[in-house]
């Protein structure tokens, strides 16, 4: 059977909109405002391999509960997990190599979220599909030049944590591959013109459009310093990996990866990824980057993670780290380290043993593979309440 990008749509609309009335019966109509799609399925930009039987959907489906009580939000917080699963279990002619991730916040939290690409998306192509259809207008309406340089470095930092939960093919579902190894690096280019455009203050949405943009600013009288962070190879790597993102199919993969196999595509895109995050941090970013939160905020993720540990690894945590439980929060944290972990790799390869981390958190000292693995485990245990993402 050939599929068509319109017969995709027209069946997971339907999909979204049963998702959607699923996590509003679960929570509860008396306990929900709403429930609203975004991410890259609200700009119909989600990556779906469409040659395979059944489909492979690679994006997240990324929904968010509204609700209206602080009491909710503190339980179906820790049930967010529960949610996601349920609703891919409403879909089984599809396999998902990416998951379906529910948020949880309140009304009164839309109107404090920050500048940040993903914010700024939300409002402009989100997509209410439950509930009281004027929600997202409670989101400031930020310019792109709001868009703060810490952003931009959370949005690569990201990226090292995903490259290396994928490296040569390694924490993927085998049914997706080759396409999930490749959707990952994918995400490394689409993410770094995000960034570099953020730095640039003309973040738009969509990914062919940040392509686009990259492409025409970085030419010939273009901006200087995006030209400063993205040369002509990264630029043309940026093109190759948005139209395989957009479109995954053997194909493209061929156009993109060449005689390359996996291994040595990872070790270049690991180069680009650090290369890239040197230039933006030491050159373009340089005393602008800043904290991601309040030492309040900071202190708040890190009560809500160690929650989730043992009493003798809670005492032990914050014995070590002491102060700097109020200058970062534990992704803060998990980010740095995913990009040593990241740099190590490059430099210095698997054989060397690394240092482990201060207090053992996120990883012990030991083999690459383990400290990669331990790191991974914290980061999807925080992020999306799975261990395995």
């Amino acid at each position: 059977m050939e599929r068509s990008r319109a017969w995709w749509h027209s069946r997971s609309r339907a999909f979204l909109s049963e998702c959607a009335r699923l996590v509003e019966s679960r929570i509860g109509g008396d306990a929900t405002e709403a429930v609203f799609l975004c991410g890259s399925f609200a700009g119909g930009d989600e990556s779906v391999v469409l040659e395979t039987d059944p489909p492979i959907l690679l994006s997240d489906v990324d929904l968010v509960a509204v609700v209206k009580s602080f009491e909710t939000l503190i339980e179906w917080s820790r049930r967010r997990a529960e949610l996601g699963a349920a609703c891919e279990d409403l879909w089984c002619d599809v396999r998902f190599s990416g998951r379906v991730d529910v948020g949880v916040m309140l009304a009164k939290d839309l109107t404090a979220m920050p500048a940040r690409p993903g914010v700024y998306d939300m409002r402009a192509l989100g997509k209410v599909l439950v509930g009281d259809p004027t929600i997202l207008e409670r989101i400031p309406a930020y310019a792109p030049s709001d868009i703060t340089a810490r952003e931009a470095v959370i949005l690569i930092e990201n990226r090292s944590v995903s490259l290396l939960d994928a490296r040569f093919g390694r924490g993927l579902d085998g049914g997706a591959e080759p396409y999930g190894f490749l959707y990952r690096i994918a995400r490394v280019y689409t993410d770094i013109a995000a960034a570099a455009l953020s730095i640039a203050g003309a973040y738009a949405p969509g990914y062919a459009a940040r392509a686009e943009l990259i492409r025409a600013k970085t030419g010939a009288g273009g901006n200087d310093s995006l030209a400063r962070l993205i040369d002509p190879a990264l630029c043309d790597r940026i093109d190759r990996w948005t139209a395989f993102k957009l479109e995954p199919s053997i194909a493209a993969a061929a156009a993109v990866q060449g005689s390359r196999g996996l291994e040595k595509l990872w070790k270049e895109t690991a180069n680009d990824l650090l290369a890239f995050w040197k230039r933006a941090v030491a050159g373009a970013l340089s005393g602008r980057i800043g904290t991601s939160g309040t030492r309040l905020d900071n202190l708040r993720g890190w009560k809500e993670y160690l929650s989730r540990v043992s009493v003798s690894r809670r005492v032990a945590l914050g014995a070590t780290l002491g102060k700097r439980l109020l200058s970062g929060n534990p992704l803060d944290t998990v980010r740095e380290e995913g990009m040593r972990l990241l740099e190590h790799r490059v430099t210095l390869g698997t054989a060397v043993p690394v240092r482990g981390a201060r207090g053992g958190f996120p990883y012990h000292g030991g083999s690459w593979d383990r400290a990669a693995d331990e790191l991974c485990s914290v980061w999807n245990g925080i992020v999306f309440g799975r261990v395995n993402g």
